[in-house]
């Protein structure tokens, strides 16, 4: 596990890039995910560990990139950051850097993966080494109607 992933994305910096996993095709990435379920209602997580090798360019050319194909899906940030940021409560795995991002449902992050959007900037994260990344997508518990107003 690696880095320190698009976090910084645009003034956050030293956080996540995002979800990337290098040299993992998207529709591969789709494939592999398909025991994460994708009810309409059940949000989904994207959970991305890493290590950024060359921060500023990974900075200039991903993660300044991917908030606005994020949203395009309906996913946003939820937890950045990395190094000094990490508390290993049991055990002694510590990621260099992580970001956490949630979506609507699974079909909406497997729908930002395979975009052509991010393919173009995932290519060029990969293309440049500019890090090396594990992406996890998680099925989140539904979330409870909210309480009526009294």
């Amino acid at each position: 596990m690696k880095g320190f992933i698009a976090g910084a994305v645009i003034g956050l910096s030293g956080g996540i890039g995002i979800a990337a996993c290098v040299g993992l095709e998207p529709q591969a990435a789709v494939g592999q995910s398909a025991a994460v379920e994708s009810a309409a209602d059940t949000p989904a997580y994207m959970i991305v560990l890493g290590e950024v090798f060359d921060r500023p360019a990974f900075m200039e050319g991903y993660a300044a990139k991917l908030p606005p194909v994020y949203e395009t899906h309906g996913g946003h940030y939820i937890a950045i950051g990395g190094g000094p940021g990490i508390e290993v409560l049991e055990g002694d795995y510590s990621p260099p850097s992580y970001v956490i991002s949630k979506w609507p449902n699974a079909d909406a992050a497997r729908a930002f993966w395979a975009s052509p959007e991010y393919d173009v900037l995932r290519r060029a994260r990969i293309d440049n080494g500019w890090g090396d990344f594990d992406v996890l997508l998680v099925a989140g518990l539904p979330e409870a109607p909210a309480a009526p107003a009294e």
